[in-house]
């Protein structure tokens, strides 16, 4: 999906929804940030939108209207989808950190979710297109590990706390056999704290 296409959606779900300005959240918020964004956005034919203040009724109309498997993604290729705070998980505060999307002109379309959220929202996720994400995003530096690790503590007083120490230790696992190779002590860090140990650890790189 390329950023045009975007606006598009996004208008559309301005329309089906009533919602004037809704939140992106998932791989398209990456236009937020840069317009350079990686292929893995490109490629993908879906944008999340965060809809937490409207009812069953909208949810069922962008899904009906333009959400997968309708008319409009058979015509044009791409669709949308709604989702609410059960869905996704984020870290507290991510209100705070909404990036505008705006055209050219300047004109404001909808909010995007901050990098290192959106980041925060793929760790819980777990699946391995979600590792594959944050790590092009760290490679790109696009995504700041100590600031993405401490919004992922963040996530340590949410009733799905209990899946944190999982998620990171499969993120650890799968950047220490990338390559290149990202430091992965912030992530030590923190699941020796979620553990209740010491946060000491060896000096030298990538230990």
């Amino acid at each position: 999906m390329n950023k045009e296409q975007l606006f598009d959606l996004t208008e559309r779900v301005k329309l089906v929804t009533g919602v004037k300005f809704p939140v992106i959240v998932g791989s398209q918020s990456l236009y937020g940030v840069t317009s350079h964004v990686p292929d893995i956005v490109k490629r993908s034919v879906e944008c999340d939108f965060l809809l937490p203040s409207v009812g069953p009724p909208a949810f069922r109309a962008v899904i009906e209207q333009i959400g997968f498997a309708s008319s409009f993604q058979e015509t044009h290729g791409y669709y949308a989808d709604a989702v609410g705070l059960a869905t996704v998980v984020l870290p507290t505060g991510w209100q705070e950190h909404l990036v505008p999307l705006t055209d050219e002109a300047g004109n404001l379309h909808a909010y995007c979710l901050e990098v290192h959220d959106t980041c925060v929202s793929k760790l819980m996720a777990g699946r391995e297109k979600d590792f594959t994400f944050i790590k092009e995003l760290l490679d790109r530096g696009l995504v700041d590990m100590e600031t993405f690790i401490a919004r992922a503590e963040l996530v340590v007083d949410m009733p799905q706390s209990n899946a944190l120490s999982p998620r990171l230790e499969k993120l650890e696992a799968y950047l220490k056999a990338a390559r290149p190779v990202h430091d992965v002590r912030p992530i030590q860090r923190l699941l020796t704290r979620l553990r209740g140990g010491t946060t000491e650890y060896r000096e030298g790189p990538f230990k």
